[in-house]
């Protein structure tokens, strides 16, 4: 199957860290369901596994495709949200080892496109927010409820309201 598993090509710009954070990711593409017809995007809780300034880790037993583009949300500490947008660059399917215990855990990797400053400096706080709580979970820890996409119908683009970032 091509484009669920990019390699990695570039070296990380930004360290990651373990985290347990609710987000809200919705595809920014339209998709077309192939027994209606219909278009949708899809809408998804999940949690991350870790977060950087950069980027993230999904934990999503529904991982979307290498190269898709997505917005994601992510609450603020001090109240509010953030919206970034990304792509997903790596896909990581359920695998099992010959005893068929689970290896890793299913998920997508995303990096931020182009964060400015003040978007950075609002991943830093959910970071240091992360960071005073109990101790997330590792990366191979199993997400505690799947994310289960949800189909949302397309809109036309004038009845869509626009995303906002926050300051």
């Amino acid at each position: 199957m091509t484009g669920w598993r990019q390699p990695q090509t570039t070296p990380q710009k930004f360290p990651r860290q373990a985290t347990c954070v609710p987000v809200r990711i919705s595809t920014v593409d339209p998709e077309t369901d192939p027994d209606s017809g219909q278009t949708f995007f899809r809408s998804t809780e999940a949690t991350t596994a870790n977060l950087s300034r950069g980027g993230m880790f999904v934990h999503s037993w529904e991982p979307l495709a290498a190269g898709r583009r997505v917005i994601v949300v992510l609450d603020l500490p001090a109240g509010g949200e953030l919206q970034l947008v990304g792509r997903v660059v790596w896909t990581r399917r359920k695998l099992t080892s010959r005893a068929g215990s689970p290896v890793e855990t299913p998920g997508y990797g995303i990096e931020f496109d182009g964060g400015n400053r003040a978007e950075q400096a609002a991943v830093q706080q959910i970071l240091d927010a992360a960071g005073t709580d109990a101790q997330a979970p590792g990366p191979s820890a199993p997400p505690t409820t799947p994310g289960a996409a949800a189909h949302v119908p397309a809109a036309p683009a004038s009845a869509r309201p626009p995303f906002r970032h926050a300051p």
